[in-house]
């Protein structure tokens, strides 16, 4: 059964730079002379939206007393000193909001790797129970229903849990897998694996 963990979203916004994660690639991630002026955290963030909950968002950075008492130059940020990037509130996506970037490579490992699974869940491995669970994805993220993993030079991991629903001679039982995805800028998400496990 799905629960709605969180209407309150959040898009993580860097007014001074317009580089997202969206713009690097892949495999190598964040590099560059961009990275002397933005750090790598604050890139990966940028222009993405979060859950405004702990482990949904990235996590502020946490000042000592003595630290906000002593910043006479405005230099405390979100993420860092001297950090640019601000919180704002955006409305709940909708399904129709998001937006996945599937490789193939990735389809494919999911009918080679995963073929039982989907098999014991009582689906055929298909491009229709492709479709089935890529919605269910974006169900369950829309609903914030995920957790960051990492954020690194690739940008932020989230493990999504999706909640398949059994058919055939599984109908009536349902399967929480968890379903592994980058976050991308203004709704899209990139996926890592398909299915990587029990949730």
């Amino acid at each position: 059964m799905l629960v709605n963990w969180s209407n309150d979203w959040i898009q993580v916004v860097d007014e001074l730079n317009d580089v997202v994660i969206d713009d690097f690639d892949y495999e190598k991630g964040i590099q560059g002379p961009i990275t002397h002026k933005h750090c790598v955290k604050c890139i990966a963030a940028n222009q993405c939206w979060f859950a405004n909950e702990k482990n949904k968002k990235p996590e502020a950075m946490e000042y000592s007393v003595e630290q906000v008492l002593n910043d006479s130059k405005n230099r405390i940020g979100l993420y860092h000193y001297n950090c640019h990037c601000k919180e704002i509130d955006i409305p709940a996506p909708n399904e129709s909001d998001i937006q996945l970037i599937c490789p193939k490579g990735k389809v494919n490992w999911l009918f080679k790797d995963k073929s039982e699974w989907i098999r014991a869940f009582g689906y055929k491995p298909n491009e229709e129970f492709l479709e089935y669970l890529e919605n269910k994805v974006i169900e369950s993220y829309c609903l914030g229903q995920y957790v960051i993993l990492r954020i690194d030079n690739h940008g932020v991991a989230i493990n999504v849990f999706v909640d398949i629903e059994g058919i055939g001679e599984k109908t009536n039982k349902s399967y929480r897998v968890k379903s592994g995805w980058m976050v991308f800028s203004n709704g899209k998400l990139k996926c890592n694996t398909f299915i990587g496990g029990w949730a």
